[in-house]
């Protein structure tokens, strides 16, 4: 009966042993699979400067997301500044309808006004590197890159990313349409169009400073992001050493 109860006793000392070893890991928050389950509530985030384009500039987002970014790397300048080093073209109604250039060449409309329109990335890259003047650093225009790409080559080494989607993530609408007067085609505006700065990420959100309406610093599911993103031709500017 000794050496049963002595047997009874190893038994028992060798599963407070297993037990052990098994809630140890737990506790720190490591897995069998050799990784930190913190690691999945990991987020990254990078401290820009906000600023809202209510009743500043009501339809130039692409104008105040660049400023936001342009004053985080130290430049000393306002939306206004931006505005001003812009270009910019209206709309011609014209007796075979509406004329006009391309997003991609200057700003359509005004951005002070609720009519105003917008512009696409190749604008904002000219712009910014005028600010820039070939110093220490360049805007680049990296559209067609995966927003994934985007956290590993931008986001991870503190360097915010201007990437066009909708306001507020909404469904795009088609907007209006007019003829590309350098080239005769037709250009179909989307409607709900908008741009903002990406500035970090969790698990399940991108973070943005986004000007619309004062959102502030706000977190976007990231399979809606990627379809909105998607929609605006996967546009994103970024900033690089030179």
């Amino acid at each position: 009966m000794r050496a049963e109860g002595y047997r009874n006793k190893k038994r028992g000392a060798g599963r407070v042993i297993v037990f052990a070893l098994f809630l140890i890991p737990v506790l720190l928050g490591i897995n069998y699979y050799g990784y930190s389950n913190r690691d999945k509530n990991k987020k990254t985030m990078i401290d820009v400067p906000y600023i809202s384009q209510k009743n500043v500039l009501e339809t130039g987002c692409e104008l105040v997301s660049a400023t936001m970014v342009m004053q985080f790397y130290g430049y000393d300048i306002t939306v206004e500044d931006f505005v001003k080093n812009t270009p910019q073209s209206q709309l011609k109604e014209t007796e075979s309808g509406c004329v006009g250039k391309d997003p991609s060449q200057s700003f359509i409309g005004d951005p002070h006004s609720s009519s105003g329109f917008g512009c696409y990335a190749p604008v904002i890259t000219s712009v910014m590197n005028s600010f820039f003047q070939n110093k220490s650093k360049k805007a680049v225009n990296v559209t067609g890159t995966k927003l994934e790409d985007l956290l590993r080559t931008y986001i991870d080494h503190n360097s915010p990313v201007l990437v066009w989607a909708t306001s507020n993530m909404k469904q795009p609408q088609q907007g209006k349409s007019w003829t590309i007067e350098s080239t005769g085609k037709t250009f179909q505006w989307i409607a709900g169009e908008h741009c903002l700065v990406l500035v970090g990420y969790d698990d399940n959100l991108y973070y943005f400073n986004d000007p619309y309406d004062s959102n502030g610093i706000i977190g976007y599911d990231k399979e809606l992001v990627e379809k909105r993103y998607r929609a605006l031709g996967s546009q994103a500017v970024a900033v690089t050493d030179l």
